[in-house]
């Protein structure tokens, strides 16, 4: 092992790694998701209706309704703009991925550090044939890492890689 010094511009930056993107039936997950979420939000401001004592509740039912139908519609105008931020570069030693379009997020994971590879389904993903990657780490900032929108042959190619770096410390 060496203790060399290194000289910054030789250095490989996470910010000049290409990115592979999720795949393109993702952003549909993302967008029914944020669907189903606005509508069940809506539906609960419903129940303001039902207190009897608070007057003017159906000018605050309407407020409150306008203002989900408009951050609804610009939460779904910016999904493919952060939907085209998102991605995730494999590298000999580790794996990261990015995203976050308004506070952006770049995580690190040295293979070496993995602790548990799984891959993971909810139900709409489901739908659209879409797998996530869970990777947890012996960091303890952020314990687990998810990477969303893969295939199941992707993620199950993932998953091999990085177990078997586990097993015997190369790839």
């Amino acid at each position: 092992m060496t203790n060399r010094q290194l000289n910054f511009e030789n250095i490989h930056r996470v910010e000049n790694l290409t990115y592979e993107p999720l795949e393109k039936k993702y952003i549909n997950v993302q967008v029914v998701g944020t669907v189903l979420t606005y509508i069940g939000m809506m539906l609960l401001v419903l129940f303001i209706l039902l207190v009897e004592k608070l007057s003017y509740r159906t000018f605050i039912v309407a407020g409150m309704e306008g203002l989900l139908l408009c951050s609804a519609i610009i939460n779904l105008i910016l999904l493919p703009k952060a939907y085209a931020y998102k991605g995730f570069a494999f590298r000999e030693h580790d794996i990261t991925y990015r995203s976050g379009l308004f506070f952006p997020t770049i995580v690190t994971i040295p293979l070496c550090k993995v602790q548990q590879v799984s891959i993971q389904q909810n139900p709409i993903s489901k739908i659209f044939g879409l797998y996530s990657i869970a990777i947890v780490n012996g960091a303890q900032f952020e314990a687990e890492t998810v990477i969303p929108g893969l295939t199941k042959a992707r993620a199950d190619e993932m998953k091999t890689i990085i177990m078997e770096y586990i097993q015997h410390g190369t790839i």
